[in-house]
């Protein structure tokens, strides 16, 4: 049994590198539900933290660019990439890759592309509870597979 201060840090692993995290946690030893409840409730203090805090920084950091009065800037290739998988994809696919990118990258592109849907960080937040099911059970069925001597 994890105690309250290895739980929070947990929790904090889920925020920064959520991909490793069920991962980590399962080799330590915790349990498939204990780990599928902390990253979950992780993820979902980062997002919800994340989302209206990426929402605040896109506001203040579009007022300061504004009354530079700055050219704008030309598109990069990264930004081409990602207006090309938004048109394609759009909500729907910031979902699917959420647990693959980390919490706050996933929580700002959703504050940025998508403030103006009201399920949004919800939607995030249960997009984060599914991957965390996926990548529990993974490292569960791979970790029960020994390798062979």
């Amino acid at each position: 049994m994890m105690g309250p201060i290895e739980t929070l840090g947990w929790m904090v692993g889920a925020i920064i590198k959520f991909i490793l995290t069920p991962t980590g946690m399962m080799v330590r030893g915790a349990s498939w539900w204990m780990t599928i409840l902390v990253t979950s409730i992780g993820a979902a203090i980062g997002v919800l933290m994340f989302f209206h805090f990426g929402k605040w920084v896109l506001k203040v950091w579009g007022e300061w660019v504004h009354q530079k009065d700055k050219k704008r800037k030309a598109f990069t290739p990264a930004r081409r990439r990602w207006v090309r998988f938004q048109r394609r994809f759009g909500l729907w696919g910031l979902l699917a890759i959420s647990g693959l990118i980390s919490v706050p990258i996933a929580s700002i592109l959703a504050a940025k592309y998508h403030s103006k849907d009201p399920r949004m960080p919800w939607l995030l937040v249960l997009a984060f509870v599914v991957w965390s099911f996926i990548l529990t059970t993974l490292s569960l069925l791979l970790g029960e597979t020994n390798p062979p001597q």
